[in-house]
C-alpha cells in the first residue's frame, strides 16, 4: 500500500525526532559528570600531611581515606588515621585503596562489594568533596569483580556525585579494558610502571596521547619522575581541553615541593 506523499513524511519526520530523542537520552546517560577542582591536585597518602599553607584556588587535595582488604571471603580496612592539615574550602578527592591478600583465593563475591561499597560511600561523604576516587589493581581474572563494584557504585552513591580510578597507563592504551566502566575520570597513573615502562615511553615518544577520552582530562604524575614528566607535560598542553593533573611525592609535602609543582606545571 502507498501512502499519500504528506503522510509518508510526517511518519518519517516524527521517526527521525523519536531516533534523536533516544539517541540524545542515551548520550546523556554517558554523559561524564563534571569533578570541580582546581587543576593541581596533590596526593596525600598514608602518612602526617601539613598542607594548610597551600592555596585552594590553586590546589586540590586527594587523600588517602580509607584502605581495604580483600582477604579470602572476608573484608578488612583501616580508615585514615595519619593527621591532614589543609585549608578551609579547599577541594578534596577522598581515595579508597583496594588490596587482595593473595595468600589465599579471593571469594569476590557480591557480599563483599556491598561491603567495600559501604566503606567508599562514608568517604565520599565528607565536606568538599569533588569526587570519589578508587584506587586498586586488577590481574585480568578479578576485572569482572571490579566491573561489578563500580556499578553497583554508580547505583547507590548520589548521582552528582563523580566517581573517579586511578588506572595503569596500560588499561588507558593497548589493555583498555576500563572503556565501558561506568566512571567519570580515569586518572593514568604514569610512574612506577614497572615493566612496561619503556613500551609505555616509546609510545608517547611517538607523540600518541591515550585512548580512553576520560584519561585525557587528567593525569598522574611523579614529582620525582622527571624523564617522564618532561615528556607527559608537553603532551598534555596540546590537548584542547583542560587536564587535571594529581601529583605523588614519595616523602611528605613542604613547601618546596609545593612550589616545584606550581613550576612543573606552570600554565598548565
Amino acid at each position: 500500500m502507498r501512502f499519500p506523499t504528506v503522510f509518508a513524511t510526517t511518519i518519517a519526520s516524527a521517526l527521525l525526532l523519536q531516533m534523536q530523542a533516544i539517541a540524545t537520552e542515551k548520550s546523556a546517560s554517558k554523559a561524564s559528570l563534571q569533578i570541580s577542582t582546581p587543576n593541581k591536585i596533590l596526593w596525600a597518602w598514608k602518612r602526617a600531611e601539613d598542607l594548610s599553607d597551600i592555596d585552594p584556588h590553586q590546589f586540590g587535595v586527594a587523600y588517602l581515606a580509607c584502605h581495604v582488604f580483600i582477604d579470602g571471603n572476608n573484608i578488612k580496612w583501616e580508615t585514615r588515621n595519619q593527621p591532614l592539615k589543609i585549608p578551609p574550602r579547599t577541594k578534596v578527592v577522598p581515595t579508597v585503596r583496594i588490596d587482595v591478600i593473595r595468600r589465599e583465593k579471593p571469594k569476590l563475591s557480591n557480599q563483599q562489594i556491598e561491603k567495600i561499597a559501604w566503606h567508599i560511600q562514608k568517604a565520599a561523604r565528607v565536606a568538599n568533596a569533588a569526587a570519589i576516587q578508587i584506587d586498586f589493581d586488577a590481574l585480568e581474572s578479578e576485572r569482572p569483580f571490579y566491573r561489578s563494584l563500580l556499578q553497583y557504585l554508580r547505583k547507590t552513591l548520589p548521582s552528582t556525585m563523580p566517581i573517579s580510578i586511578t588506572a595503569l597507563a596500560s588499561w588507558c592504551l593497548f589493555d583498555n579494558w576500563i572503556t565501558d566502566l561506568p566512571i567519570d575520570e580515569a586518572v593514568p597513573m604514569m610512574f612506577s610502571l614497572g615493566r612496561e615502562r619503556e613500551k609505555v615511553l616509546l609510545y608517547f615518544q611517538k607523540h600518541h596521547d591515550f585512548l580512553d577520552e576520560r584519561a585525557n582530562g587528567s593525569l598522574g604524575l611523579s614529582l620525582e619522575d622527571t624523564r617522564v614528566n618532561e615528556l607527559m607535560i608537553p603532551i598534555a598542553q596540546k590537548r584542547k581541553i583542560p587536564v587535571r593533573v594529581y601529583v605523588f611525592t614519595k616523602t611528605a609535602w613542604t613547601p618546596k615541593k609545593i612550589q616545584a609543582v606550581k613550576s612543573l606545571l606552570g600554565e598548565l
